[in-house]
This record gives C-alpha cells, structure tokens and sequence, in this order.
C-alpha cells in the first residue's frame, strides 16, 4: 500500500499519467527536452470555434464531457456539472454537488453518473438534475462510469470492477483482480459488446465478464511480467481497449499493443508498445501513442506494421482521437496536433491552449480539446 500511494505522488508531480520520460538523462546527467515542434505543410487548418472553462485540475486527464440527447455534459474537480450546446459552447444548465470529483460525468438511459473522492457513485436523473441514489464501492474511482439499461459499471483503485443496479445503486456484482506490488495511478474505462463486458487491469490483463450476471467467461495477458525489480514490472492496463474487425486491442504500460480473438477467446497477435491509452482506429490504421510521446502505426487489414513517428517524443501527449479520418493529439504546450494516418505526417496544427492538453474527443462535426486546467476548447477542421 505504501508503495503504491509512493509511486502515485510521484506520478502527480510530473503532473500527467502520459509520460514517465521526464526521469530519463543524457550522458551528462542532463534531462532531456521534448523534442522542438518541426515545419509542416498545412493541409487542414485548425479553427477554434468556442472556449469554456471550468474549476479544479484535470492532472489525471480523467475529466472527459460526454455527450446526450444532443448535449454536451461537463463535470470538473470542485463537484460543477453543466449541460452545454456542442456547436456553441452555451450552457443550459448547471448545479453543483457540494463534493470534489474524481472523474467525468458519464451518460446514458435517463441518467448522469459522476463519482467523488471518498469512493461515491451519483446518480442524477438527467431531466430534472436530482440526485436519484448514491453509493459507495470502498475505493476511489479514476476514470468515468460506463451506462447500460440495467447496470452502472466502475472501477475503482484497488483494483475492482464493480455493476450496481441503474435503479437503485444496489451492487448486483464485483470482480477484484489481483493488485501488483506497484501501481500507476489511473484507470481505464471498461466496455461493453454484444452483453460482454471487456475490462483491462492493473496486473496487465484483459477479462471478459457476462454483462448483467458479472460470470466471469476469460481472461488474457497483454503482456508478461518480464523485469527484475517492481517498477520494471509496472504492467498496468490504464486504458479502454477497443474494439476493430473482430478482434478488441488493449495496450499497456512497459508492455503490449495485443489483438484477442473474442471467439477464441486468447490473444493472436501483439507487438511491443507502452501506453496509457486506448489504441486509436482512423482509415483502416490502428494507432498507438507511447509514453516517450512516439507514435506507432499498424494496418488493420493484416496487422502489418506502417509507419513510427518519433516527431513528438517527450512532448507529453494526449490520448488521441480519430476525426475526418485523421489523428489528433494534444501536447504539453497546448497545441493539437493534425496527423495523416496512411503517412504519420503532420498536416494540421494549432495552439489552442496555455496549458497541457490532456484528451480530446470528438462528437459530430467537431472535436473538443481538454487541458489540465478543465477548460474545454472546441475546433473544426
């Protein structure tokens, strides 16, 4: 337990999950810089359409808008939840929790769902904005919820993945994977296909669960344990995997980029790569941005590999987006980044904040970048 919350204060003093690179020196025991950003030919220019900004700090890039009904819902560190327009940035409404904020605000049959600090789970009735129940999980929970008809799915820091009835908050089922000896601080989003309910963990593995009776069906290594000391062995599987002709891709930290054949139930396929986050699927590629800020590109078609992009090493990027079939991703600077997916090449860019960027994610014609100080800039191509 000490060693976890350890490495977790180390991890908030670099102030993002994304990169561990900052550690690394020269030969002359000089840190390295990120690398300076390179000329480029501007095929897609980056317009900022609207900016909003909201309270607390967002260090874990765990708070994320999602979107309902039409409408763009916003929570941020100091207990806020807004309901904004997505093409004008106007807020509808607003209320606050009186509580701090562990995550974004998730979506989805009639309901909000934000979590607090003391290991709360909220439900709000997205219509009249009253608290339907409340409860706790015993653990902190890092990344937002997921919504279906019947369940409410979180996860929380020791390591639990947790189904509460969508009506009352009753728990209904739980699954504890077992907590390695060190642990980075996050954790990602589970998903749901098909009434499966697919969920990576801190030990590096992927699970497989029966959407409303938690029975547990498989589970599978992203990748092996493989070092010789406990921060070596830091495997942990901070992301949503995603899910791409047929087959669903997980990364992990020091670990893999590795395809799992849902039928066959085991991994087919895997290739070196170190990531917090979710793998990104734009033009038939599949894309994954590492911790050292390179970028790693696979055809979906055979799984062959393209092309690696090193342009933006220990610039501290942002999980990426897929947008008019192009990459974007943020930096520490505040700019987003726009990337051909067939070539790696940059082909569009903008300063859209002075803060580190931390998500982006799109919705219908736009996409919305979100920095450490939760403000939301919305941009179109």
């Amino acid at each position: 337990m000490k060693n976890n919350i350890f490495l977790s204060i180390i991890l908030i003093l670099i102030s993002s999950c994304s990169t561990l690179a900052f550690w690394e020196d020269d030969s002359d025991g000089e840190v390295i810089e990120p690398v300076a950003l390179q000329s480029f030919k501007n095929e897609h220019p980056v317009s900022i359409e609207w900016k909003k900004s909201f309270k607390g700090e967002n260090n874990l890039g765990s708070f994320r808008p999602s979107f309902y009904s039409g409408n763009m819902l916003v929570a941020d560190p100091e207990g806020n939840i807004s309901s904004l327009n997505p093409q004008s940035g106007k807020e509808s409404w607003k209320i606050n929790l009186d509580r701090e904020l562990a995550a974004g605000v998730a979506s989805g049959f009639g309901k909000l769902i934000v979590s607090d600090l003391n290991g709360f789970v909220i439900a709000i009735d997205s219509e009249t904005q009253e608290i339907i129940w409340e409860k706790n999980i015993g653990g902190e929970v890092l990344s937002k919820a997921v919504v279906s008809a019947s369940l409410i799915l979180v996860k929380n820091s020791v390591g639990e993945l947790v189904a509460l009835s969508a009506l009352s908050g009753e728990k209904k089922w739980s699954f504890r994977s077992q907590l390695p000896a060190l642990t980075v601080r996050g954790t990602g989003e589970s998903i749901i296909e098909n009434g499966i309910v697919f969920s990576t963990f801190d030990n590096g593995r992927l699970g497989a669960f029966q959407l409303e009776t938690g029975f547990f069906l498989w589970d599978a290594p992203i990748s092996f344990v493989e070092g010789s000391s406990e921060l070596e062995n830091l495997i942990d599987g901070d992301s949503a995997p995603v899910i791409a002709k047929q087959l669903i891709f997980a990364t992990n930290y020091q670990g893999n980029l590795t395809a799992f054949d849902i039928a066959q139930k085991r991994p087919v396929w895997n290739a070196n790569a170190s990531s917090f986050y979710s793998p990104i699927v734009a033009n038939n590629m599949i894309m994954v941005i590492q911790n050292d800020g390179s970028i790693l590109s696979f055809s979906l078609a055979n799984l062959s590999p393209s092309w690696t992009s090193e342009e933006y090493l220990r610039r501290e990027l942002s999980s990426g987006a897929a947008y008019k079939n192009l990459l974007l991703i943020g930096d520490l600077d505040g700019y987003v980044h726009v990337i051909n997916p067939m070539t790696g090449i940059t082909v569009g860019r903008k300063k859209v904040s002075g803060n580190p960027i931390m998500n982006i994610v799109t919705f219908r014609d736009f996409a919305y970048a979100i920095d450490q100080d939760s403000n939301v800039v919305a941009i179109k191509l």
